[in-house]
C-alpha cells in the first residue's frame, strides 16, 4: 500500500494496446493523453503495470493496487474502491455474425465477453446466458466458432479484432459509458482519491473545451 513517500501503484487493463498500454513505465495509446493529464498535475510518483481486468479488480479489493484503469463504474466495484468520475466516454457494442431480430426479443442468446467486464449489465432477451473468457480475442473466437451468439465489447476493439475476418458481421450499439479510474479504499496514500477526482474534473473540463 502506498505511503506518503512511496510510489502509487497503478494497474492498467491489458489486451487493448492500441487504446492503452505500458511502455517503460509510461502510458501509451489513444487513451493515454487523458490519463497523462490526470497524473501529471499531481506531485506524486506513479508506477504502471499491465494485467487482466479481473486481476486488477481483485488487487484493488485486496489493497495490493492503489489505482486501476481504464474502468467504468459499477455498484460492485464501489464497495471496495472510489470511482474517479467521468474522464471521457466510449461506446460498447454488440457484435454478431447473423442479423438477428432485436436482441431483447430473442430467447436464449449466449453473450461472450471477458471476465469481470460489465457485459452482464447489457444482456438482452429472456434466458440470456453468459460466456466469460480470459481475453477479447477469445471472446470473438467464441462467436466465430458458434459457441456464442453475441460478443459485447468496446467499439474501439472492433477494427483490430475483425481486421482479418472475411465474412459479414453486424454491429449494434449497446451503451455509451463513462470511462475513468478507480482508487482502492485500502490505499495508504492520504487523500489520493480526492486528489485524483479533482484532477479528473480539471482534465474533463479541458477536454470538453477542445
Amino acid at each position: 500500500m502506498a505511503a506518503a513517500d512511496q510510489v502509487v501503484r497503478v494497474g492498467v487493463v491489458e489486451g487493448i494496446p492500441r487504446e492503452i498500454a505500458v511502455d517503460q513505465d509510461h502510458l501509451v495509446g489513444r487513451f493515454s493523453p487523458f490519463y497523462h493529464c490526470v497524473f501529471e498535475s499531481l506531485d506524486q510518483q506513479f508506477s504502471f503495470r499491465q494485467m487482466p481486468l479481473a486481476q486488477i479488480l481483485y488487487q484493488l479489493k485486496k489493497g495490493r493496487l492503489d489505482v486501476g484503469l481504464p474502468l467504468v463504474q459499477t455498484e460492485e466495484r464501489d464497495q471496495y474502491a472510489d470511482f474517479g468520475g467521468r474522464l471521457f466516454q466510449t461506446e460498447y457494442v454488440y457484435l454478431l455474425l447473423e442479423d438477428l431480430p432485436p436482441l431483447e426479443q430473442t430467447f436464449g442468446l449466449t453473450y461472450s465477453f471477458i471476465r469481470r467486464f460489465v457485459g452482464e449489465q447489457l444482456l438482452l432477451g429472456e434466458g440470456a446466458k453468459m460466456l466469460a473468457v480470459s481475453g477479447w480475442k477469445q471472446a470473438v473466437d467464441m462467436l466465430k466458432l458458434g459457441r456464442a451468439d453475441v460478443v459485447i465489447l468496446p467499439w474501439v476493439l472492433l477494427d483490430p479484432l475483425m481486421a482479418d475476418f472475411e465474412g459479414q458481421y453486424f454491429v449494434r450499439s449497446a451503451s455509451w459509458v463513462d470511462i475513468s479510474l478507480y482508487v482502492s479504499h485500502s490505499t495508504e496514500e492520504k487523500g489520493l482519491a480526492e486528489k485524483l477526482r479533482a484532477s479528473v474534473r480539471r482534465c474533463r473540463y479541458r477536454n470538453d473545451q477542445n
